[in-house]
C-alpha cells in the first residue's frame, strides 16, 4: 500500500508540472493562480501546495525535469573525437525537433515568463549548476581535442565555445519562434558546426 500511495503522490505531482506548465504557457507566470493550475486537472489548490510551496518551487521543478528528461536521450560519455561531438550536438538537434513539448517549454522559458530580479535569483540558486553543466562539459570536449591534436594549438577553446554556444542558441531560437527555414533544424546544426569547426580543424 505505501509503494502505491507514494506511485500516487508522484503521478499527482507529474499532473501539477504539466498543468502548471500548459497554464504558464498560456497566461503568463504572473497571471497564473494556484487554483488554476489545480482546476485544470480536478485537483485542489490544497494538493498543489502540498507538493509545492509557490510559483517560484514550482519553475524549478519543471526546468529540473525538461532538462534531466532531456539529457536522458542523449549520448552518454565524452566524446573523444571531432565526429563523436558532431554526431552528438546533431542527435540533441534531432531530440528537440521531435519533442514538442519541449519546445513549447522552451517558448515559455524565452518568451512568456517573466523574470523578475526575486524569481530569477530563486530559481538559479536551484538549477543553474543544473544549466549550465553543458557548456562546462563542451569546454571540456574541446580541451580534450586539443590536447589530442585535433583542433589547432593556436585555438581559444573559451572562444570557440562560445561561439559554437552562440551559434547553437540562435538556431533554437528561430526554432522555438517558428521561423522558417528552408533546412531542419538537425540539418542547419550539423552544417553550421562543420563551418565553424573546419575553421580550427588540424588537416590529416
Amino acid at each position: 500500500m505505501a509503494r502505491k500511495t507514494k506511485e500516487d503522490a508522484e503521478q499527482t505531482r507529474q499532473a501539477i508540472l504539466d498543468s502548471a506548465l500548459q497554464t504558464f504557457y498560456e497566461k503568463g507566470f504572473s497571471r497564473t493562480t494556484f487554483d488554476e493550475i489545480a482546476h485544470r486537472i480536478n485537483l485542489t489548490k490544497g494538493a498543489v501546495y502540498w507538493h509545492f510551496r509557490n510559483k517560484t518551487d514550482l519553475i524549478s521543478a519543471i526546468i529540473v525535469q525538461k532538462i534531466t528528461s532531456q539529457r536522458k536521450l542523449y549520448p552518454q560519455g565524452m566524446p573523444s573525437n571531432i565526429e563523436e561531438l558532431r554526431q552528438a550536438v546533431v542527435c540533441r538537434a534531432n531530440i528537440i525537433e521531435n519533442d514538442f513539448d519541449f519546445k513549447r517549454f522552451l517558448f515559455f522559458m524565452v518568451y512568456r515568463m517573466e523574470w523578475s530580479s526575486a524569481v530569477f535569483d530563486k530559481v538559479w540558486s536551484e538549477v543553474g549548476e543544473l544549466c549550465e553543466l553543458p557548456d562546462k562539459r563542451l569546454n571540456e570536449v574541446l580541451q580534450h581535442l586539443k590536447d589530442n591534436g585535433e583542433i589547432k594549438e593556436n585555438t581559444n577553446i573559451p572562444e570557440l565555445s562560445e561561439v559554437l554556444t552562440s551559434f547553437w542558441k540562435g538556431l533554437i531560437d528561430k526554432y522555438i519562434l517558428g521561423v522558417k527555414q528552408e533546412q531542419n533544424l538537425s540539418y542547419m546544426v550539423s552544417r553550421g558546426f562543420d563551418m565553424i569547426i573546419n575553421g580550427v580543424r588540424v588537416e590529416k
